[in-house]
């Protein structure tokens, strides 16, 4: 028998990956090499050599011929604690990727819908498609704050299971007006889900209204402080929501490296208080920078990036990676035509960034 022939599935994908799927675009990052890398969000700045030094002993007992703790109950326990929350309304996922894939597969059980406005973080419509949920998007106002009435009327028509919220919003870098996020928990019969993934650079959270509400869920994540290799996103939400959460998170999602590391973050946090600071003056420095220069449109960010707008920005993204420098590029038709998002790095490289792009636009 010609094996070739035996195990050959023509149109396999065609006939058994579900449409849904293969109507999908997956989530994708450059994979630019570039010395000056400030695309991802990420903190710049690395670990005290004195807290590596005891992270290295730290991991160097780990008995990682053992599965992790399966409940990360000691880490849940000291965020509880760091959140004013109670350990039993803590879920940790992979990344709060994770926790949004939860999100739609738990609580998508009566319309099946889920609503968020755009532009926003990508992996809220990518999940909930690929889940088999109804998208509902809706437009921000001009100055890419929620708006209300048009929320407010398909949230009404529309019930929707889950309403994303993420703010300060990426890519666009604004805080959503509180009365505003507040009137949606107030009316919206289903679940609210205010993603914090930036708030450590806006000073402003949602925690205090939790107890309050049942129906309010928050994601944060450590990602944007200094710890994306870490992939640890937390949500905090009422203990009744988080048990039935709980039930569809893959066993041993938080592996035992990423537990004690982030155990020993929560313990020596002052360092990634200082560079959260760090960061914010930098980033208000980076924007007056870039004001004076012709040819660009900012907008204002409590987040650790600034989005903004050039006339070329195909152009401008290319000349930047040729002179090592990789920023993130949204060019597409819409209301993220032309525009390009920098995230704040270190003092010379926010540096070599201003230069460069005052350079490309007066050239």
């Amino acid at each position: 028998m010609d094996k070739d022939k035996s195990t050959s599935r023509p149109g396999i994908v065609d006939k058994r990956v579900k449409r849904n799927i293969k109507e999908l675009r997956a989530y994708s990052v450059s994979q630019i090499d570039c010395s000056i890398k400030l695309d991802g969000n990420e903190s710049p700045f690395q670990l005290p050599p004195e807290i590596r030094e005891i992270l290295g002993e730290e991991l160097i007992g780990i008995d990682i011929h053992r599965y992790p703790d399966p409940e990360s109950r000691e880490l849940r326990e000291k965020i509880a604690r760091a959140g004013g929350v109670p350990t039993d309304g803590v879920l940790l996922g992979n990344g709060s990727d994770e926790l949004i894939g939860m999100l739609v597969e738990t609580c998508t059980g009566l319309t099946g819908r889920v609503l968020y406005p755009t532009p926003t973080f990508s992996m809220y419509g990518l999940t909930a498609i690929a889940m088999g949920a109804e998208v509902i998007e809706v437009p921000l106002d001009q100055d890419f704050d929620i708006d209300i009435v048009s929320t407010i009327d398909s949230i009404q028509v529309s019930d929707p299971d889950i309403i994303f919220l993420a703010s300060p919003n990426n890519p666009t870098g604004n805080t959503y007006s509180e009365d505003k996020i507040k009137s949606i928990i107030e009316t919206a019969e289903g679940i609210v889900v205010v993603d914090e993934a930036y708030s450590d650079f806006s000073g402003y959270t949602f925690m205090p209204y939790l107890q309050k509400n049942e129906n309010l869920v928050i994601l944060r994540t450590l990602s944007k402080v200094g710890f994306a290799g870490l992939r640890l996103g937390m949500l905090y939400a009422h203990p009744d929501l988080v048990q039935e959460l709980n039930k569809v998170r893959y066993p041993y999602n938080i592996n035992s490296l990423s537990q004690a590391a982030a155990e020993l973050v929560l313990e020596n946090h002052e360092f990634v208080s200082e560079n959260i600071q760090l960061i914010i003056r930098e980033r208000d420095r980076v924007f007056g920078e870039l004001k004076p220069l012709n040819g660009i449109e900012l907008f204002s960010s409590d987040a650790n990036f600034i989005l903004f707008r050039v006339g070329e920005a195909e152009r401008v993204f290319s000349e930047l990676v040729d002179r090592d420098i990789l920023i993130r590029n949204f060019n597409k038709p819409g209301r993220l035509e032309n525009c390009m998002r920098v995230t704040i790095g270190t003092p010379e490289e926010n540096n070599a960034f201003i230069s460069a792009l005052g350079d490309i636009l007066s050239s």
